[in-house]
């Protein structure tokens, strides 16, 4: 179930790209912006998000485009999203967090540490990990783009775990650094 920080009564549209890379990949938006991003089809989320009322259409235009967006990053026709986020969805230091993972440029990649430094709390890259495993809104906040101090990939909750981390980022062109790090997780 999802952990949304949003009063149960905000209304939140939710629609559905059935078919990518990854499987189907539904989307949610409150009238703020993005709230939810889950790798399931539509009515898994619907599930999901039970506790929120459906208003009638039409849906905001950045649902339509949450899902265009997402199609054309997997399909390597996008390296950046430009998306609004409603941030109300998580607490302000998940928010912080995400907000600095957000701005990692596509192909790139940064430790939890380097996170927490950049938040002003450098003994905070455990937390920062916290945030990244709590991540309402995969794919768009890139979580992916995290590793951990040994530069090496640690965890990742999409379908496929570490082996979809590896594939994110080897469509973003991390070849190198994705090689080594896909031979250790077939291994572990």
């Amino acid at each position: 179930m999802a952990n949304l920080r949003l009063p149960l009564n905000t209304p939140l549209w939710i629609d559905c790209l059935p078919a990518s890379p990854l499987g189907p990949i539904s989307a949610a938006v409150s009238s703020q912006g993005l709230v939810r991003v889950e790798f399931c089809d539509r009515t898994g989320l619907e599930i999901e998000l039970v506790d929120y009322p459906r208003p009638d259409p039409p849906a905001p235009n950045c649902l339509a485009q949450a899902l265009t967006q997402i199609d054309e990053y997997l399909n390597g026709r996008r390296k950046q999203f430009d998306l609004p986020i409603d941030w109300r969805v998580m607490p302000d230091f998940y928010a912080r967090s995400l907000s600095l993972v957000q701005a990692i440029p596509c192909g790139e990649v940064r430790t939890y540490g380097e996170i927490a430094h950049a938040l002003g709390q450098p003994r905070a890259a455990i937390a920062v990990g916290s945030a990244n495993a709590a991540n309402p809104i995969p794919l768009v906040l890139p979580c992916h783009r995290l590793v951990g101090s040994d530069r090496r990939l640690h965890g990742y909750g999409g379908p496929g775990g570490l082996a979809t981390k590896a594939w994110l980022l080897r469509l973003e062109g991390c070849e190198d650094f994705v090689e080594k790090d896909e031979n250790n997780a077939k291994r572990s």
